[in-house]
């Protein structure tokens, strides 16, 4: 029996011993006058984190702690996760929350799993709102960027295979970044979840003095000027083309081969305006007459709106199509002859806008996504094994440009659920409809 014994354990798979991880909150890596471009710091040691300026969310983010607004100006910092060993990948991620919410310090961001799966994790603070408005928060973003070209070795990071992550307001930004000058010398690779260049408006907002406001009459301000309507509210504050640091719309600086070399892996999630519906339960019926202020204007409604005619809001998935799907999928296109290009689709549950950052992040914290505890109570063994895979996906391609799949040719896509399938083309008709729009860049007033 004991021989038999010891042939068993022999035969046994071994468990995976977790890669063990240090971790470096608050870590100050510029400082900015109000208004003004950031400074660069050079500096390596944790402090207190902190929270950039704004009232706190109650629905849809998740804070470090129960402060009903955040006022410290002096807040651009960023968190590291990194393994204790070796030289590894690097993988800098932006928050989303229409540029006005969110911090680098939500417990749903903790870098931990994907540290352990050997990258080398950054989290950052920008600043939001007008505090962040004429690009400022922009270039934020580029100033931690080079700080982890500077600094990341001292932390096991390879500063030359970095890839920048973006979920919503993030991959807007990480998108605009993508028509600045040389962006190969900030990154390799980019990851964009829920976002796109289209989403880089056309129009600069308008030029406002903060000189003398406090930074409560500065929310206060904000507040007004965004309004009630939800949908417009997530698009106000935003990166725009302004000619000296974007200096076109992205799509066309892609096509022209701006972002040579850079991989891309990007998608969206199937049903991604229906998270709006948390904030005004109207949002699920929106009807095509309402849709009409954010559809562009040289194009057809009820042609466009044929191939959705079987869909149980017909509004609802043309807006997400026109905001997230087709323009990520032109993206991908465009970069096919400069550059990889990976696509997906995540499916699982609701599905709605940040259904899949429980995943990437292994969190598995559906905070301000409604119907996400549900569906991972019915199932949650797996909903686990999906978020390894997504994690193996995500750490993958940051350490080789591979995620695991094919490339979006012929409109090869991923699509994430349980189980995760490939799909060739999916919902072809619905973004063929499209083919007439160049979404170059947002064209909607903000004011």
């Amino acid at each position: 029996m004991k021989i038999l014994l010891a042939i068993a354990l022999a035969l046994s798979p071994i468990p995976a011993v977790p890669e063990p991880i240090t971790v470096h909150r608050g870590i100050q890596y510029a400082t900015a006058a109000r208004q003004q471009p950031p400074q660069l710091v050079d500096n390596l040691t944790p402090g207190t984190a902190k929270v950039c300026p704004q009232f706190r969310d109650t629905i849809s983010e998740e804070y470090p702690d129960d402060k009903p607004v955040y006022l410290d100006e002096d807040c651009l910092q960023l968190n590291v996760w990194a393994p204790r060993t070796g030289k590894h990948p690097v993988m800098v991620f932006f928050h989303g929350g229409a540029a006005r919410f969110g911090t680098a310090n939500e417990p749903r961001y903790d870098g931990t799993n994907l540290a352990r799966n050997g990258t080398v994790v950054v989290t950052v603070n920008y600043r939001l709102g007008l505090l962040g408005a004429g690009n400022n928060f922009l270039r934020d973003q580029m100033a931690a960027l080079e700080w982890v070209q500077r600094h990341i070795e001292s932390f096991g990071g390879d500063p030359r295979n970095v890839t920048a992550v973006g979920e919503s307001e993030g991959a807007f930004s990480i998108s605009a970044m993508l028509a600045t000058d040389n962006p190969q010398r900030l990154f390799r690779r980019v990851i964009l979840q829920s976002g796109s260049g289209y989403m880089v408006h056309a129009a600069a907002p308008p030029p406002m003095d903060l000189t003398g406001k406090t930074t409560l009459e500065i929310l206060q301000l904000q507040e007004r000027l965004v309004g009630g309507n939800p949908l417009a509210g997530a698009v106000y504050f935003r990166p725009y083309i302004d000619g000296t640091l974007v200096k076109r719309p992205v799509i066309d600086a892609i096509t022209a081969g701006n972002a040579r070399g850079i991989d891309i892996l990007i998608g969206t999630n199937r049903d991604e305006a229906k998270y709006f519906a948390q904030f005004d339960p109207a949002v699920l019926q929106l009807t095509l007459d309402q849709y009409r202020a954010f559809f562009p204007r040289e194009l057809n409604l009820e042609q466009i709106a044929r191939p959705y005619r079987n869909e149980p809001n017909v509004a609802l998935a043309m807006l997400t199509d026109q905001t997230m799907r087709v323009p990520a999928t032109r993206m991908a296109e465009a970069q096919l002859r400069w550059g990889r290009a990976y696509v997906y689709q995540f499916d699982w549950g609701p599905a709605v806008h940040t259904a899949e950052l429980p995943f990437v992040f292994g969190t598995m914290s559906f905070t301000g996504i409604p119907g996400g505890q549900q569906a991972y109570d019915a199932n949650p063994r797996a909903a686990k094994e999906l978020s390894t895979q997504m994690q193996r996906a995500w750490t993958s391609f940051a350490r080789t440009g591979n995620p695991g799949w094919a490339q979006y040719w012929p409109r090869l896509t991923k699509i994430w659920d349980t189980p995760s399938r490939i799909a060739i083309a999916p919902k072809d008709a619905q973004r063929a409809a499209w083919d007439a729009y160049d979404f170059a860049a947002l064209r909607i007033a903000s004011s």
